[in-house]
This record gives structure tokens, C-alpha cells and sequence, in this order.
């Protein structure tokens, strides 16, 4: 596994051998006869169809809907049979995966196998039993059941991604799994009632359920789709500022990987960061409305040539406002040209008054312009650029800000 890191090999393999062991532990367990034989292919063959379209999350990893499956086999059969039925589930996710990525193959079947072992300990800690012809089951032993599950499953796949990203664990559930919980709810009744039909009536009643669960499927890919339409809206915005001007081309992008890498260092919650994200991309929208005689000129702009530049930023806040979502992300828009000690624009806030994602945009986009070639001189020196960061920290930025960019600049991180 050579291109993960020495913290997420040890975390992967851990999951891994303790995920093996409880397959082999609860395989043990399985009674088997020729009528289990027959209806392992019917789950199985629902488990692998559950998992022919994942829906990506935006930290990575995805998600299906082999869950119902799973859990409904869980409280007919057990664990055993469940955990073989997930397995056969990821036979999906080894066609997807690249040649010679086994181990993440490897990963998603051990997890699988724990969180159905964390849902089973905490069924029958809380009195469950297994579904009957003549035995609903307990409605709060479910319940539990259920919720292990979801927190086992995430918090597996969350902390692998979080290793891999370096970011915080919780950083990284709140951007990739907090959206899912109400899927997940949804979800659970549904594998409660494959189990209920399965067991009273038959296997073909199993497959009416399969009507909502394609619901549910698509709610998890249009909400990915709309994050992402909305994401390539942002950018598109950005671009038509970028091609205006050929010395700031991709500057929103690089503006957007320093400001997220700068505010996790300062342990930004992880809402704040993805709306300093979309400040970053939009920081320069306002230029629109300025004309190319001054935004290309080239040479340094008259006092009068300044004071319409330096419109841009109300009217970036007011372009972005427009939009529901962005709402937040405008006010750092606004602010992202005020100075810690006020003598900045347009306000003239002073100090911490000034939001943290515009004194966060004030370091990142000083850092980039300044190292970056301009109508009127040419790139600075990155040791030039740094010195005139520090310089100013205190006055014109936030020193706190300064120490952690330059903590990011200097680790060579590339967040995006």
C-alpha cells in the first residue's frame, strides 16, 4: 500500500483483521441446511444491485443502499449470514476499483462486517429477537440496532478519510455523513419491513420495498447532484472574472486551497470552512462591474481609478447575496479588503469585528497577488512575499492568520 500514509496503513489493517475475525467467529455460528443455501442467493442478488449505484460524497467515499439488505438479513438469520451478504455486496466495489487497490476493497468488506457486529451486540444487549413468522420483534432493540450501525459505519469510513485528508474526524463527518442521517432513518423501517414480508408472506414481497428504497437512492443522488451543480456555479462565476484578466487565471482556485487549508489550522468549524471556501472562488466577483481599462491597466491606478476598484467588494457582496446559500459567504466577500487595525475598505472594521473567513481571504489574497505576475511588475519571491506577510501582521492582518498560513506554506499542504 504504498501510496497511503504509515497512520492510515496501520488504521486500514486493523479494521481489516478485526473485521476477518469476526467473520470467521460468526460464520462458525451459522446453522446451516439446505433451506438457508436457497435464500442466501435471493439476499445476495438484492445486496449487489443495492450496490450498482453509489452515490459519491464530497470528501470522498460513497454511499449505497446495501444498508436496508443488510439489516433485514440481520434480524432473520443473524449476523453470519448478514455479514456474508454485505460481502457479497462489495463484489460491486472490486469491479470499480483500479487494479491493485484490494485493500480498499479489503476495507469496505471489514467494516461492513463491524458495523453489523456492533448492530448485533447492541440487538440483543437490548432484548431483540430474531424475526419470525409469528415474531415481529421489539421496536426499541431495532431501533438501537439500527443507530450502531450508522454511527459504526461512519465513524469507520469517516476516520480513514479524515487520516487520509488530514483534517479532524469530526470535521470530516460533518461534511460527508451529517447530510445522511435522515436517509439512514428513513432506511431503517424499510429493512424492518423486508424481513416482516419476507418471513409472513414471501420473498416476492421483499421486492415492493425495492420501490421505495430506489426513492431513497435517488434523494441521495440529487442532493450530491445539486452540491455539485452548485459548486460548478461558483466556479463559473469565478471563470468569468478570470478571463477577463490573464495575470489572476485559476487565482480563485489557489485562493480556495489555502484559505480552506489556512482555517482548518485554525480550527474553523467545519461549516465556517466550506463557506470560506465559496468565498474564495467568488472573492473578486465584484470586478465585473469594474472596466477593463482599469482592472488591465498597466500601470499603477490613480487615486480615482482606485476608489472604483475599490467598489468591487460591495459589489461582489451584492451579486452574491442573490443567491440563498451564499448569504454567509457574501458578508466575507464584503470584508475580505478590511485591515486588523481599520484602516482597510469599505467599512473600516477593526480587529476581530472583521469576520475570520475575510481576515483569513485578507492574508491568502495578498500572498497570491503578491506572488503572482501583475500588468505593472513582475511575481515577488515567495522569502519576499512571506517577509512583507509578517511585516504587516498586527496592521493590515491578523496575526494569528499570518502564523498559520505560513505554518501551511511551509508544510506544503494542498487542501482542496
Amino acid at each position: 500500500m504504498p501510496e497511503l500514509s504509515r497512520k492510515v496503513r496501520l488504521y486500514v489493517t486493523a479494521v481489516s483483521i478485526a473485521g476477518i475475525v469476526l467473520l470467521i467467529r460468526w460464520t462458525w455460528s451459522i446453522t446451516f441446511s439446505w433451506k438457508l443455501l436457497g435464500e442466501f442467493p435471493f439476499w445476495a442478488s438484492l445486496a449487489i444491485l443495492a450496490e450498482l449505484g453509489p452515490v459519491a460524497l464530497p470528501q470522498g467515499g460513497f454511499v449505497t443502499l446495501g444498508f436496508p439488505i443488510s439489516f433485514a438479513v440481520l434480524l432473520i438469520y443473524g449476523p453470519g449470514l448478514s455479514s456474508w451478504v454485505a460481502v457479497c455486496g462489495t463484489i460491486v466495489e472490486a469491479k470499480r476499483r483500479k487494479k491493485g487497490e484490494w485493500y480498499v476493497v479489503l476495507f469496505d468488506q471489514t467494516q461492513l462486517i463491524l458495523s453489523i457486529s456492533a448492530a448485533w451486540i447492541v440487538y440483543q444487549y437490548m432484548g431483540g429477537e430474531p424475526i419470525t413468522s409469528t415474531s415481529l420483534g421489539h421496536i426499541l432493540p431495532i431501533v438501537a440496532s439500527a443507530l450502531a450501525y450508522f454511527l459504526t459505519n461512519t465513524f469507520l469510513v469517516n476516520t480513514v478519510l479524515a487520516l487520509e485528508k488530514g483534517i479532524s474526524v469530526l470535521e470530516m463527518w460533518s461534511i460527508n455523513f451529517k447530510w445522511t442521517v435522515p436517509n439512514y432513518l428513513a432506511q431503517t423501517p424499510l429493512g424492518f419491513l423486508m424481513a416482516v414480508l419476507y418471513r409472513q408472506i414471501s420473498w416476492w414481497a421483499v421486492l415492493f420495498l425495492c420501490f421505495p428504497l430506489f426513492i431513497a437512492y435517488y434523494a441521495y443522488k440529487l442532493y450530491a447532484e445539486l452540491r455539485r451543480q452548485h459548486l460548478s456555479t461558483i466556479q463559473a462565476l469565478a471563470t468569468a472574472i478570470e478571463m477577463r484578466d490573464s495575470y489572476t487565471e485559476d487565482h480563485s482556485m489557489r485562493m480556495a486551497e489555502l484559505a480552506v487549508a489556512t482555517a482548518r489550522e485554525l480550527r474553523v468549524p467545519a461549516s465556517e470552512v466550506e463557506v470560506i471556501r465559496y468565498a474564495a472562488i467568488l472573492h473578486d466577483i465584484g470586478k465585473i462591474g469594474v472596466s477593463d481599462q482599469i482592472l488591465n491597466k498597466p500601470a499603477q491606478l490613480t487615486e480615482k481609478e482606485w476608489a472604483k476598484m475599490r467598489e468591487h467588494p460591495k459589489i461582489g457582496m451584492e451579486i452574491v447575496s442573490k443567491i440563498d446559500s451564499l448569504k454567509e459567504a457574501s458578508r466575507i466577500v464584503y470584508y475580505h479588503h478590511e485591515w486588523y487595525n481599520g484602516q482597510g475598505y469599505p467599512e473600516g472594521l477593526k480587529g476581530e469585528d472583521i469576520p475570520i473567513g475575510a481576515r483569513i481571504l485578507a492574508v491568502v489574497d495578498a500572498y497570491d497577488a503578491m506572488t503572482s505576475k501583475r500588468p505593472y511588475r513582475s511575481a515577488y519571491p515567495v522569502e519576499r512575499a512571506i517577509e512583507e506577510l509578517r511585516k504587516n501582521a498586527g496592521t493590515q492582518f491578523d496575526g494569528k492568520v499570518v502564523e498559520a498560513f505560513l505554518k501551511i506554506l511551509k508544510s506544503g499542504q494542498n487542501v482542496t
